[in-house]
């Protein structure tokens, strides 16, 4: 023990002194934050660290800055899972439609060439669909509806409200992919 306080350059006393000695108060905020921490990312492993922090901060005095190192120390960061669904049946017996668009996503005029898509928003109460219509001349939306159902008849309500927006001329282009 000399020997190694000595290469140490602390006296023996010190050392013994150092063994007895009760963890500083900041040590054991430090552990109550960090037991707090471990509770809240186990029942909300989404939350990051501006949420778990208002979240504590109710309860212990910290800083954000505090949080974020204790977060480092513990390995807790954000949990998400990114969603997947499939949104496109490839299995169909419906003919294919012609490419009229042959890759060419500029026009000169308004009302030539429309484009629509579909996507998906999770809501608590399940997913939303909206479809959009876009203009490939003006890169404007024309047109969008929104339903509960992923079906053509969104698809045909966004083309009708984009119909009624603007004036459809003849040769109009309309190209979406089937759902």
């Amino acid at each position: 023990m000399e020997l190694l306080c000595r290469l140490l350059e602390v006296s023996r006393s010190g050392y013994y002194e150092w063994l007895q000695r009760k963890p500083s108060l900041r040590k054991l905020h430090d552990q109550a934050l960090k037991r707090r921490l471990l509770a809240l990312h186990v029942k909300y492993p989404a939350l990051g660290l501006d949420s778990l922090y208002h979240l504590i901060r109710k309860e212990l005095s910290c800083s954000r800055k505090r949080i974020h190192r204790l977060m480092n120390e513990l390995g807790i960061s954000s949990v998400r899972k990114r969603a997947y669904k499939t949104t496109t049946n490839s299995k169909h017996s419906h003919p294919i439609a012609p490419n009229f668009l042959m890759h060419k996503f500029s026009f000169d005029a308004p009302n030539k060439a429309w484009v629509g898509d579909i996507t998906y928003i999770p809501t608590d109460e399940g997913w939303l669909y909206l479809a959009t219509v876009k203009d490939l001349c003006t890169k404007q939306i024309v047109g969008y509806a929104f339903s509960d159902r992923i079906d053509t008849n969104l698809t045909l309500a966004a083309l009708d409200a984009a119909v009624r927006r603007r004036y459809a001329a003849p040769g109009l282009i309309f190209h979406s992919d089937p759902t």
